[in-house]
């Protein structure tokens, strides 16, 4: 009996021991984080010779004659001062590379990843008591990777012929993912055309993404963090179908509605119209309402948006699935703060009676950006939380950590991030995510991320 309490104590001891060196060494690569992100403003601005007048990449304030900060761009545009008619033309495209009907893209992005390692002794439900190892998780994002990861090699070309409003874009990964992380085989991203000759209209058709959530509308290379939040694991990826925008000549409200297949793979043909989802978005613009009466101040844009989307057969599992969101934007001097919340009804597969209740997802977070020095430097916070099925099974209990139930945990991260745009075309990215899971087993596995990425 003796012997059972010193093993029990010893065990205890060796938990409690090892949360606290995983809780120091947290600190620890907080406070190198703080630090080479300190280092890495204060050595672009010595380079540079900083004063207080303009914004640029890092390329282009090492050419200019004098480099400078300043981000406040209010002085009226030509395209201010258009009149109605003028207005209901769309402006013609400008070329990023070569021309603006054939432009080609390019888009590389590396990752050099180290997660934390937990070893522990945890109670199970037989109470007994089980070793927890963070280190036997699948190599994904939501589990345990070190090295080099190369996130993604997408090439293709797209345009626009200025003259008739037509345009189009043919992509592909050639290391695609799923959203959740997983090693995907549907390597074709976007094949579209569109007409959107006019200002006040836009139709769509091919495989695109869908017309819901600021997190899955904005383009990877985009992002403020190496990663997009959460909850955009819990909207479809790219579908094939069409889309239609309608929207007023000053852009501020846009009504967006679409019709997709609801399929695994872009190649994969439907067998019943019942896994149609239609989708339907609303976005509204209070900063081009202020533009509208010359009234804009220190950089201001508030955009609000909200989703909705359904389908009777969903494929992932296949039966009826209901989403609403909602998100925001709001711009103001050097900061940017974005925020969303999403639920995602569905029903477990074979259980589809209208009487019974739904499972629910749902997602949430809050991003703060602060362009430190606009166009060079940005320093970004998120908190976000996520649960992928709130229903009373618990998640995160298996110590072998299978994907399809840490996908699913309820978790809630805290990620900080560094980004230094060296061209218009180039930057490098330093993140840090404190995870912590809200149900199973309790993990002291944080990430730290460094990514570069080019993109033409």
């Amino acid at each position: 009996m003796m012997r059972s309490s010193l093993v029990m104590s010893c065990i205890g001891n060796f938990s409690k021991q090892k949360k606290n060196q995983n809780y120091e060494r947290k600190v620890v690569i907080m406070n190198r984080l703080f630090n080479i992100s300190c280092s890495i403003l204060v050595t672009t601005l010595v380079l540079l010779g900083w004063s207080y007048n303009a914004s640029a990449t890092v390329y282009d304030q090492a050419v200019a004659d004098k480099p400078s900060w300043n981000p406040l761009h209010n002085a009226p545009t030509d395209a201010d001062n258009k009149s109605l008619a003028e207005r209901l033309i769309r402006l013609p495209r400008q070329p990023k590379l070569l021309d603006e009907r054939y432009d080609p893209i390019l888009l590389v992005r590396t990752v050099f990843v180290s997660t934390a390692e937990d070893q522990h002794y945890e109670t199970n439900a037989d109470d007994k008591k089980v070793l927890v190892d963070s280190s036997k998780m699948d190599t994904s994002l939501y589990g345990h990777r070190e090295g080099f990861v190369l996130e993604n090699v997408e090439i293709g070309l797209k345009g626009r012929f200025n003259k008739y409003g037509l345009y189009y874009k043919a992509k592909f990964d050639l290391v695609p993912k799923e959203k959740n992380g997983n090693r995907s085989s549907d390597y074709l991203k976007d094949a579209y055309l569109g007409w959107d000759y006019y200002s006040v209209f836009d139709i769509r058709v091919g495989r695109m993404k869908l017309p819901f959530s600021q997190a899955n509308m904005t383009s990877t290379s985009k992002r403020n963090l190496v990663y997009a939040p959460n909850l955009n694991t819990l909207i479809p990826k790219r579908q094939i179908g069409g889309l239609i925008a309608i929207s007023d000549p000053w852009q501020i409200a846009t009504l967006t509605g679409g019709i997709f297949n609801s399929a695994k793979q872009s190649i994969q043909q439907m067998s019943s119209l019942q896994q149609l989802m239609y989708v339907g978005r609303f976005d509204l613009d209070v900063g081009n309402i202020l533009k509208v009466a010359n009234a804009n101040f220190m950089n201001f844009n508030f955009k609000l948006g909200a989703n909705i989307a359904f389908t009777k057969q969903n494929y992932d599992p296949p039966t009826k699935h209901r989403w609403i969101g909602f998100d925001a934007k709001l711009s103001l001097y050097i900061f940017t703060v974005t925020g969303e919340y999403l639920i995602k009804d569905y029903y477990l597969e074979g259980v589809t009676p209208d009487d019974l209740l739904a499972n629910r997802a749902y997602g949430w977070h809050a991003d703060l950006t602060v362009h430190a020095w606009p166009g060079v430097i940005d320093f970004t916070a998120r908190i976000e939380e996520s649960d992928g099925d709130d229903a009373d099974e618990v998640h995160g209990f298996n110590p072998t950590f299978p994907m399809d139930e840490v996908v699913k945990q309820k978790k809630r991260w805290i990620s900080f991030g560094t980004t230094v745009h060296f061209t218009k075309w180039s930057k490098m990215s330093l993140n840090y995510i404190i995870r912590e899971e809200l149900e199973g087993y309790n993990l002291e596995n944080d990430v730290i991320l460094g990514m570069i990425q080019i993109d033409i």
